[in-house]
């Protein structure tokens, strides 16, 4: 898979909790729209884990259950400005990234910008 290299021009620190991890199929529980993200619905996993999901990967089934369109992952990628981070896929406002080292993860695009 062909990414897009972006250089990083603010830092990015993720939230202090652990990731939601979710397949394809997977069902969950469904709450509210994020005030800032609102592409983002918050959603809780049949383990009680709960984290922000793109509503365009959710198949909503009733007003508070859905299915997991494609795998899915909340994990978010701590960058620094200067930072080149490769992105491969795009969500509600945020890039799926790698950096360097290998870590991947969910970064705002409003840190990012293409690379020269």
């Amino acid at each position: 898979m062909t990414g897009i290299a972006y250089t990083v021009d603010e830092p990015w620190q993720p939230a202090d909790r652990a990731a939601l991890v979710l397949a394809a199929g997977e069902r969950v529980r469904v709450g509210r729209v994020d005030d800032e993200w609102t592409a983002y619905r918050w959603c809780v996993s049949s383990g009680g884990v709960g984290g922000w999901v793109p509503h365009d990967y959710l198949h909503m089934e009733d007003d508070d259950t859905a299915t997991i369109v494609v795998d899915y992952s909340t994990a978010e990628l701590r960058v620094r400005p200067g930072d080149v981070v490769m992105g491969y896929q795009s969500a509600g406002g945020w890039t799926w990234c790698v950096g360097r080292d290998g870590a991947e993860g969910w970064v705002p695009n409003r840190v990012l910008c293409c690379a020269d």
